[in-house]
């Protein structure tokens, strides 16, 4: 008899729900719908997760870790600040243009829950909080070097930033911008303005 590897179990239902998710949006999959794209007995999955929505926000959780680690890599870049900016913001134009069908259940996911009455405020700050902390980073090292103007605040400034990756966010689920370019062209005529 073979030995159940629950780690590997335990990626594999993340994984299978994701695309599902992205594909048929959150509303639309259920305990069967992964039980089956997973080849896992449904009572088998209640081993791992107890609801749809346990495995929704792993899988939410798992993009925007890998996301953030990323990000942290580009922070420690030998290159000047505003490069480095340049570079997570563009990181992440590619990564919502890149994973469009998954960031369209979320938000889906994020408005079906605010309907109902759900704060999803602290939700969104857990899973996104990262990124303004990198970006915050950036910057206070950009004004603390003289390459970015001292009379910048760090925290409107990466807030800033954020609210522009979330417009972003949002043109691409809309179709609106279906180019990567424009917005990262944005994102540089903002960090430009920043500068010393």
């Amino acid at each position: 008899m073979a030995l159940v590897n629950h780690k590997e179990r335990h990626r594999l239902i993340v994984e299978k729900a994701l695309e599902l998710f992205a594909r048929m949006g959150y509303a639309k999959v259920s305990f069967l719908d992964i039980s089956e794209a997973t080849g896992i007995a449904r009572t088998a999955l209640y081993r791992y997760f107890k609801t749809k929505r346990e495995i929704f926000d792993e899988a939410i959780h798992g993009t925007t870790s890998r996301i953030k680690r990323e990000l942290e890599k580009v922070v420690v870049k030998p290159l000047p600040v505003a490069k480095r900016l340049e570079l997570a913001c563009a990181m992440v134009v590619d990564v919502l243009h890149g994973k469009k069908a998954f960031f369209l259940a979320i938000f889906d996911f994020v408005f079906s829950m605010v309907r109902t009455g759900e704060d999803m405020s602290a939700k969104i700050e857990q899973f996104t909080g990262g990124f303004r902390v990198v970006l915050r980073t950036l910057i206070a090292e950009g004004i603390a070097s003289g390459e970015l103007r001292r009379n910048v605040d760090p925290d409107d400034a990466a807030d800033a930033l954020y609210a522009l990756m979330e417009s972003v966010a949002l043109r691409v689920l809309l179709g609106v911008e279906a180019e990567p370019r424009a917005a990262k062209r944005r994102f540089s005529a903002m960090i430009a303005a920043l500068l010393a």
